[in-house]
């Protein structure tokens, strides 16, 4: 801005004229260009927006509508504070060089100046909301598996679905009772671990469980003894804020229903005296919603009933009743890189015989990650956790190390994990907190109602990876890069005991799968035969192919046909493709699509589009129809605003 008023100064009254003249012809060129419009409505929108909403409630500035009007919001201050800055630096620098009178034409090249920033705001917003088009999507090669198998049935991950174990529509927070169904729960529970071990009978399936982590650890071929202890790592990721003990939000942390159902298999079936189990997350709070619904048996029914009263629940501060304080131990982790040497164990992850990690199947905000087995270690020290972000960001690119591959690879974490259990029962998309329904087969716009289990954590990531990639939530490719660590790990590079002997071996094995197969055959992925993951899907008859809108989705604004932000409502700018998708067709015939109940087109092949380029402006619903086999048919509607 600077260079530009001193131009028309000291160029005199011909290069005004030229300069002028330019900012016309830009005008006249550019005036056309919406999102030049858009940058604005959109940067005042967020605005308002965030105040109105976070203001009266700090905490939803972590929500995923807030994170996105933030980025909105601070880039359409800092466009102003630009403009702003330059002009106030210009007009400073050219009035001391002028002589008084002149000044009286500095109204006409304010205007003037707005004008052409304005204008150049095209560019901005341009580049900004266009800004993904040019991200380059990568496909992963499937049935390519790296690394070596582990667990007593190598590579082997069980996946256990069923559709009720959640109520679809909820009543109030995720984490109400009568939002999930502990029988059902229970169910997938057992099914998980007989089928992990390939046992009938649940007491042998933990026999084949610890006979194999004790046998790979020097002691023999023996089960659990008496008195031996177990830690469980839960996901409280969530549970950040000072108030977390006693404030309540959907945010997705651990579920207590599911941390209940593996309490009563240890308990109940492989006799752990429950005052030798520990539940924890060592750097957040274990909020009251969590721990009583653990505790109790039924919770807030009356009377009050314990059901796990003599378990350990520990979390960072143990600052309320029935939670005990972590203690630091003097044993550490050491990271193969970062700025973060290493960190602090707690006793209780130093005096476990067996560590269970439980993970969440969800992504995480930072760079289009993911938060799995790997990450969910990062609860298990005393120091915050902040300091070793920049590590894992680096991690995020392909062929560096990873804080992931030190953790699994630690002889008191990853070392002594006796299973790995995947939580799935409500998975998110966009970030680590907001469940969201899934549109992929078997799901057809319901809850993932999932659990997965392994004694592989490669394995066991690589399958809720695929799942998350195959949603279309975007993980990128780096985010898969501590499994390939895992797999074939750098030479001399992880020794995270700090004794300088360096991971070599394998953790387990990485592949993705085959989406052309259908995702209960064990032939997703390469099996045993092939040394890769052997899948183990359950409850296929309960699934059911469907048809579903893609675009537009529900609560999210687009521009000619571009995703912009999601938002309270489906807002439509101008014209765009409605895309229609098939989970799993049986005998596919084709596809109808409906504008307000009148039939605008039918399709048969793919891909299933009806490109909307009428002007129309306000609500309509869309419906689409599918027809297949005999006269059967499935649908799918969205009802949304359109201007023009």
């Amino acid at each position: 801005m600077y260079n530009c008023l001193r131009y028309i100064w000291l160029g005199g009254k011909d290069h005004m004229k030229s300069y002028f003249h330019k900012i016309k012809i830009n005008l006249l060129t550019k005036k056309a260009n919406p999102y030049s419009i858009m940058f604005h409505l959109v940067g005042i929108a967020c605005i308002i927006w965030f105040l109105v909403r976070v203001l009266p409630k700090p905490d939803r500035i972590r929500y995923p509508c807030q994170q996105m009007s933030i980025t909105f919001a601070a880039s359409y201050i800092a466009f102003w504070g630009l403009l702003w800055g330059a002009l106030f630096s210009g007009l400073a620098f050219w009035i001391k060089r002028v002589k008084y009178k002149t000044a009286v034409i500095i109204p006409i090249l304010l205007i003037t100046t707005i004008l052409i920033f304005s204008v150049s705001s095209n560019v901005f917003a341009t580049v900004y909301l266009r800004e993904k088009d040019n991200f380059e999507s990568w496909i992963p090669t499937s049935l390519d598996p790296i690394g070596v198998p582990s667990g007593a049935k190598p590579g082997r991950v069980v996946w256990v679905w069923n559709p009720d174990a959640t109520r679809s529509e909820l009543s109030g927070y995720w984490w109400y009772e009568e939002n999930n169904n502990q029988e059902v729960l229970d169910s997938m529970m057992s099914q998980g671990i007989k089928n992990l071990a390939g046992a009938n009978v649940e007491k042998q399936a933990w026999d084949v469980i610890f006979e194999y982590f004790n046998e790979k650890h020097g002691k023999g071929s023996i089960t659990y003894k008496p008195g031996e202890k177990i830690a469980i790592k839960i996901n409280l990721n969530n549970c950040w804020q000072t108030f977390s003990y006693i404030s309540e939000d959907n945010d997705r942390d651990a579920s207590p229903y599911v941390v209940k159902s593996l309490l009563k298999q240890l308990i109940n079936v492989v006799g752990v005296d429950p005052s030798d189990i520990t539940v924890y997350d060592a750097s957040r709070r274990m909020a009251n919603w969590f721990y009583n619904r653990l505790y109790y048996k039924s919770y807030p029914n009356l009377p009050l009933e314990t059901e796990f009263p003599d378990i350990h629940y520990v979390d960072a501060y143990g600052a309320f009743p029935g939670r005990e304080k972590v203690k630091a131990s003097d044993v550490r982790v050491y990271f193969a890189e970062g700025t973060c040497e290493y960190r602090t164990l707690p006793t209780v992850v130093v005096e476990a015989d067996y560590l269970i990690n439980m993970p969440i199947m969800k992504r995480h905000p930072i760079q289009n990650g993911v938060t799995l087995s790997g990450k969910n270690f990062f609860g298990s020290w005393v120091e915050t956790v902040a300091p070793v972000h920049s590590y894992h960001k680096s991690g995020l690119i392909m062929g560096n190390p990873t804080i992931q591959t030190d953790l699994l690879a630690y002889e008191h974490l990853g070392g002594k994990t006796l299973l790995y259990l995947g939580d799935g029962i409500f998975s998110t998309k966009v970030d680590h907190a907001t469940i969201a329904k899934f549109d992929m087969y078997p799901f057809n716009g319901d809850w993932t109602n999932s659990l997965f289990f392994s004694q592989d954590p490669v394995a066991i990531d690589s399958v809720m990876f695929d799942f998350l990639f195959t949603e279309g939530t975007n993980p990128i490719e780096g985010s898969q890069n501590y499994l390939h660590q895992s797999a074939v790990p750098l030479s001399n590079i992880y020794d995270p005991e700090g004794d300088s002997v360096f991971l070599e071996e394998s953790l387990g094995v990485h592949e993705h799968w085959d989406t052309t197969v259908d995702i209960f055959s064990s032939e997703r992925y390469s099996g045993v035969s092939g040394k890769g993951i052997d899948f183990v899907a359950i409850h296929k008859d309960d699934a059911s192919g469907e048809v579903i809108i893609t675009q537009p989705k529900i609560n999210y604004v687009y521009f000619n046909g571009k995703e912009l932000l999601k938002l309270w409502n489906t807002i439509v700018f101008g014209p765009i493709d409605v895309k229609a998708e098939i989970n799993n067709p049986v005998d596919f015939k084709k596809i109808d699509f409906y504008l307000d109940g009148e039939l605008v087109f039918s399709d048969d092949k793919l891909p299933y589009v009806w490109s909307w380029n009428e002007k129309q402006s306000g609500i309509f619903t869309i419906k689409i129809v599918c027809y297949y086999g005999e006269g059967e048919k499935t649908s799918d509607m969205i009802t949304l605003r359109k201007i023009y």
